[in-house]
């Protein structure tokens, strides 16, 4: 491999943190899942950022929406209005 040694040891340094974001994202999946159950689908990022900022939880719209879509969470989508 044509890899600089210091690439290799920043990565091994790295798996410590990876796996504590990564058990982060699960809590914060759980939560998100919790309030968009509530919210019976209807709730999207911004209502689900706005609802964990209120609980407490310090998080981004953007970090929000990739735990969503990762997750597969999407809020249902409005019905056409009867004409």
């Amino acid at each position: 491999m044509k890899t600089a040694r210091s690439t290799y040891y920043a990565w091994v340094a790295g798996r410590e943190a990876r796996a504590a974001r990564r058990q982060a994202d699960e809590a914060l999946a759980h939560e998100i899942t919790v309030i968009h159950l509530a919210s019976r689908r209807n709730h999207g990022v911004p209502r689900v950022t706005a609802e964990l900022r209120r609980q407490g939880w310090p998080v981004n719209h953007k970090r929000v929406a990739r735990v969503m879509r990762a997750r597969h969470r999407r809020e249902q989508p409005a019905h056409a209005a009867a004409v």
